[in-house]
């Protein structure tokens, strides 16, 4: 036996064939607008705590960041003992597969979504169902409401979802919660919610209404703190325990907690980041629409092209010019998501792209 055979027979079974997560190319030196950060940089007042945490680097950070629980508590009108802290997202969600998710067990998700909700179920050993995406490639509500069976343990819906852009509102998120039992943990990822307008829901409105809905939110995107992977989720305290008892007991660092606390406190920053993102979207919808470009409109920080057979060539074609942009796949045919750079990368992406698109075709 082979050290290849040897080690697939060692792995679990339900990992073998899974596919490891590809984040596309990444050269710092390019105009990078592919994975939804925050071009703006770095809350001044979160490099500061940073600078000054980093001091005490000796020393064990407070392993369930009280004083960001604390803040985060505040300043939505809940109790510190209805968070917890993560490793990103990807850890919450980790944390969550750790905690609810049994062998045979089902996780609704939709088609088009974020690809760590059924990874999640599968590392578990159960199986993720993925509701087909609408015509407008939005998640499907009553498609969510239907999928769920006696096996459901858990729902996941991301909103505005990723990587199409789009967002239900409170009626919907309603609509979802009142159909489902409550034995089946509704998961509400609300990583770019504070782009989002109109009638989008705000899922910790809802929370006192629904013991078996949770909230995760992020530092990663609006808040300009990637690279220190700080993820949060809210719910019943009661439901949050059982979370804490599979969390690993220093899942966040010392600098990455207190760079969070000071990003919370910079409002200008804050609004800065969503103000930019808001008005660099309009024009590339102007730039789309009178390109004969077809685009999702989104809630989001980034935009999503369904463009087909010719978006690799895209992808490939932007990046001799020095621009990154996310190349996915949708029921076998190539889309491209933009992220909202800088006003300056976004000229450039438009001065570049017609000339890329034409060749593409």
């Amino acid at each position: 036996m082979d050290k290849k055979e040897l080690f697939y027979s060692i792995a679990r079974k339900n990992i073998r064939d899974l596919e490891e997560y590809d984040p596309g190319p990444a050269f710092p030196e390019l105009v990078r607008i592919s994975s939804n950060e925050n071009n703006l940089g770095v809350s001044g007042k979160a490099v500061e705590a940073i600078r000054k945490a980093a001091a005490e680097c000796n020393r064990y950070g407070d392993s369930r960041c009280d004083s960001l629980r604390e803040k985060l508590a505040a300043k939505h009108g809940l109790t510190p003992d209805r968070f917890v802290i993560g490793n990103g997202l990807d850890g919450i969600f980790t944390m969550l597969g750790r905690a609810f998710i049994e062998p045979g067990d089902e996780v609704v998700c939709g088609e088009l979504t974020f690809s760590v909700y059924a990874e999640m179920a599968e590392i578990m050993g159960g199986k993720a169902v993925k509701v087909p995406m609408t015509d407008k490639m939005e998640l499907d509500v009553n498609g969510f409401v239907a999928s769920v069976t006696e096996k459901t343990r858990m729902v996941v819906f991301c909103n505005p979802n990723n990587p199409t852009g789009t967002a239900a509102s409170a009626k919907d998120i309603r609509k979802m919660l009142d159909s489902i039992p409550q034995k089946v943990l509704f998961v509400l990822d609300e990583a770019y919610i504070e782009f989002a307008e109109g009638e989008t829901a705000d899922g910790l409105t809802l929370l006192n209404e629904y013991p078996n809905l949770m909230v995760c939110r992020t530092f990663s995107k609006v808040y300009g703190l990637a690279g220190l992977r700080v993820g949060w989720i809210a719910g019943d305290a009661e439901l949050i325990k059982y979370l804490y008892k599979v969390r690993e007991p220093y899942v966040v660092s010392f600098p990455a907690s207190a760079g969070a606390e000071a990003a919370l406190d910079d409002t200008e920053f804050l609004t800065k980041s969503v103000e930019m993102a808001r008005n660099e979207k309009k024009r590339f919808y102007d730039f789309f629409c009178s390109n004969g470009i077809k685009f999702i409109p989104s809630q989001t920080n980034f935009i999503l092209l369904p463009l087909g057979d010719a978006s690799a060539r895209i992808r490939d074609g932007l990046l001799k010019e020095g621009i990154i942009v996310r190349l996915l796949r949708f029921r076998g045919k190539g889309i491209i998501r933009i992220t909202i750079g800088l006003p300056e990368e976004n000229t450039l992406l438009m001065e570049k792209f017609m000339g890329v698109y034409k060749a593409a075709e």
